[in-house]
């Protein structure tokens, strides 16, 4: 199965910025005109004719819907960014300020429009909002035009700062692996500035921006991000690397059930800070199994506690904080209720992360169990759907994944053992993916890259006869050997 998103035409891409940057220009230049001029300047009328063309021109361009938004100093066009150099970052400013202090964070387009409603729109949006009245006031006139294909967009925040992609200028597998590294050494940090009693905000990584690089990486590469996802040692520390692999997880299968790109990044932080809390704990309470004792029942409390206070920190509570606290809740949760019978009401994030954590947990080596392998842990996950876990996100999960999930170690008719590294989009092919060669048929470890396309290969070197227990690999980590 192919889940690769299919690359944007680049031609397109680049009109569609382009148009983007000129839209943005044109908006801040009529409204700082507005101010200035009265309505029947005639360089207004140009100015707003222009303005008009633009958004029709991205309308056409769009297939029908234009969604102008600023997120903490990114303009994001529909769900692409638009990047705008630093000449007009002062451009950019001004008019989220000029949003925002309207109680917005940007404006939709459902139709074309005509100069009557734009312009009847700009002398709306420009009156002086000085105390709360006036912005009622404001808002009730401009709700008022919404019939003219107008649509008000609620202020919405990502990220402190605004920087170009290092995407555009490392490579892409370099860039994920740094990404994902970087998720792992960010919550280390912000789990030691809490046992610090330090505000975990202050944070010299950008944990938001690392979620929306996540994001960036599974628009683009969704079969390297799940086998990015299969790494279970690069941190060192179970807590750390879950809580990565969780969030890489809970955006792949957020992504494939159509979350929106910015509501993404809300699940990515929601999937992050999920088990934060365990991460509190003494380790020696957390890597055993068995019942905990009353005081250690106490002692989880108090970590959970300390989770939601670490997640609110010290900022302003808004929407997507209050989500982060309701996932760290609800994920634990069964799918149905016990008492009613019926399924609950939670979060579909809140689904979400609860397959993703199940299946990185069960796929995990732990000190009193060896970890189940990927087909295994689909089973549990599977048997248990529409009882602990939302059928729906379980079988997403399962189709992402393919017969032979990425990242599952394989033994061939050859004797040669293998992990799954790719999975063909041809159905006649499920079964015969291209797999990484790790060791020889007499058990030698595979020095050099071998990747095999099974499906082009009529020996016993072509067909799965089985799969490949953990003890077989011994210190082989199928994350790591499928994503070097």
């Amino acid at each position: 199965m192919n889940t690769d998103a299919k690359a944007p035409n680049p031609a397109t891409n680049a009109k569609l910025q382009q148009l983007g940057r000129t839209l943005v220009l044109q908006l801040h230049m009529v409204l700082r005109t507005m101010r200035i001029h009265d309505s029947s300047n005639n360089a207004l009328l140009i100015a707003s004719e222009s303005l008009k063309d633009t958004i029709n021109t991205l309308w056409a361009a769009l297939g029908g819907a234009v969604r102008l938004q600023f997120v903490d100093g990114i303009v994001y066009l529909n769900d692409q960014r638009i990047r705008l150099d630093a000449m007009v970052s002062s451009q950019v400013e001004h008019l989220q300020s000029e949003f925002s202090q309207r109680g917005l964070g940007g404006l939709a387009f459902a139709r074309p429009v005509d100069s009557h409603a734009l312009r009847e729109f700009l002398l709306r949006f420009v009156r002086p909002v000085e105390n709360e009245e006036q912005l009622l006031e404001l808002r009730r006139s401009l709700e008022d035009l919404k019939d003219l294909a107008m649509e008000l967009l609620d202020p919405r925040h990502l990220t402190d700062g605004i920087e170009e992609e290092q995407a555009l200028r490392i490579d892409r597998k370099t860039f994920a692996l740094q990404t994902y590294a970087k998720t792992i050494v960010a919550v280390r940090e912000f789990v030691a500035k809490v046992k610090a009693g330090q505000d975990p905000s202050d944070n010299k990584l950008n944990i938001t921006r690392i979620a929306q690089d996540l994001v960036d990486i599974a628009t683009e590469r969704v079969n390297f991000l799940i086998r990015v996802a299969a790494i279970k040692n690069a941190a060192g520390d179970y807590n750390y690397n879950h809580a990565a692999n969780t969030c890489v997880l809970a955006v792949v299968m957020g992504r494939a059930l159509s979350v929106e790109r910015l509501a993404l990044v809300d699940l990515a932080m929601a999937a992050l800070f999920a088990d934060i809390g365990f991460a509190l704990l003494p380790s020696a309470m957390i890597e055993r199994d068995g019942e905990l004792s009353p005081e250690e029942r106490v002692q989880v409390y108090d970590a959970m506690i300390r989770q939601i206070r670490s997640i609110i920190g010290k900022g302003m509570i808004n929407e997507s904080m209050m989500r982060r606290v309701i996932v760290a809740y609800e994920h634990h949760l069964p799918y149905l209720d016990p008492e009613t019978g019926q399924a609950g009401r939670t979060h579909l994030f809140s689904r979400i992360v609860a397959v993703a954590d199940a299946f990185d947990a069960l796929t995990t080596r732990r000190p009193w169990r060896e970890g189940y392998t990927a087909d295994e842990a689909l089973r549990i996950l599977t048997k248990e759907a529409g009882t602990r876990y939302d059928p729906l996100v379980v079988r997403t999960l399962v189709n992402l994944m393919g017969i032979y999930p990425l990242g599952s170690a394989v033994r061939l008719q050859s004797g040669e053992l293998a992990i799954v590294y790719h999975n063909s989009n041809q159905p006649e092919h499920f079964e015969r993916p291209f797999v990484k060669i790790v060791k020889t048929a007499d058990g030698q470890r595979v020095k050099r890259t071998m990747i095999r396309n099974l499906a082009e290969d009529q020996g016993p070197g072509g067909r799965i006869v089985g799969m490949a227990k953990a003890a077989e690999l011994g210190d082989l980590d199928p994350g790591m050997a499928i994503v070097l």
